[in-house]
């Protein structure tokens, strides 16, 4: 009875370690199946965070193209934009001995100007020192005429020889200026060939369709600088200017361009004949 007893407690004790052992698998496989699952859930996590990127990144493109699309520069035409270029500078104080150099389309800078002058001038020239602050005075006065706010605009044809003259001469002008490359360079000389300018300061006043009202108006300011003849046009170009639309007068001015450059061509042509004659 004793070893049945003791037989009896040995097969309770084995159920017993077994029924633990078995607890002990099913918890441990429980636990196993929740590992999965939570990985499961943190692979889909990361999956969906990586593809995150991608997606703000093409945002971003679309974005960025349709800024560049937004930028693109308009087409402008007309006879200021063939005298100046598509661009003009003006010059803006950003603090007491700073300043910064903006971009203006031409026929925004020129919109509504009635009378544009050609301004050449430089830094190293003393006469050009001495009339700057007398046109920039005479520039702000006429500006400021009730009724004809705003309406004289001038275009400053720099002939400093470097970038950094050109930036120290601006600041002492209240207007606005071609960009010194072009200033500078063959658009520069052009104007200056258009113009007959001999020597510096020279002052040219342009209506709003770049024909010339004067190329005298360097010497005309010191004669009134109290602007009342200004811009000294004459009697028949005033008549003119106050009977004939600007609608017409714009197709007058392209239809005498082109009769003018057809003559140019085919002067040039009998002065190439005559040469080739002349060697033969």
């Amino acid at each position: 009875l004793a070893a049945l007893s003791w037989k009896e407690s040995i097969g309770n004790a084995q159920a017993v370690q077994e029924e633990t052992v078995a607890t002990a698998k099913a918890v441990a496989d429980e636990e196993e199946v929740v590992d999965l699952d939570a990985a499961s859930e943190t692979d889909t996590a990361a999956a969906a965070a990586s593809a995150q990127p991608e997606a703000v990144t093409e945002e971003a493109a679309a974005a960025a193209e349709e800024t560049t699309a937004t930028e693109e520069p308009p087409v402008q035409s007309g006879p200021l934009v063939d005298l100046f270029g598509p661009t003009l500078l003006s010059l803006e104080l950003t603090g007491p001995s700073t300043a910064q150099l903006k971009e203006h389309y031409t026929t925004d800078a020129l919109q509504g100007k009635k009378v544009i002058g050609v301004y050449f001038s430089a830094d190293w020239c003393g006469p050009c020192r001495q009339f700057t602050p007398e046109l920039s005075s005479f520039y702000e006065k006429i500006n400021s005429r009730r009724g004809k706010i705003d309406e004289f605009e001038i275009v400053w044809v720099s002939r400093c020889r470097d970038m950094q003259s050109f930036g120290q001469y601006f600041t002492t002008m209240p207007w606005i200026a071609l960009p010194p490359q072009e200033a500078m360079g063959a658009r520069g000389e052009k104007l200056s060939q258009m113009y007959g300018v001999k020597s510096i300061p020279a002052l040219v006043l342009l209506d709003d369709l770049g024909s010339v009202i004067t190329t005298d108006a360097r010497n005309m300011i010191p004669k009134d600088k109290a602007g009342i003849g200004f811009p000294w046009r004459n009697p028949i170009s005033t008549l003119y200017m106050t009977v004939v639309p600007r609608s017409l007068r714009l197709m007058l001015k392209r239809e005498l361009g082109s009769i003018k450059e057809k003559a140019f061509g085919k002067v040039k042509g009998l002065l190439n004949l005559r040469a080739k004659g002349a060697k033969a």
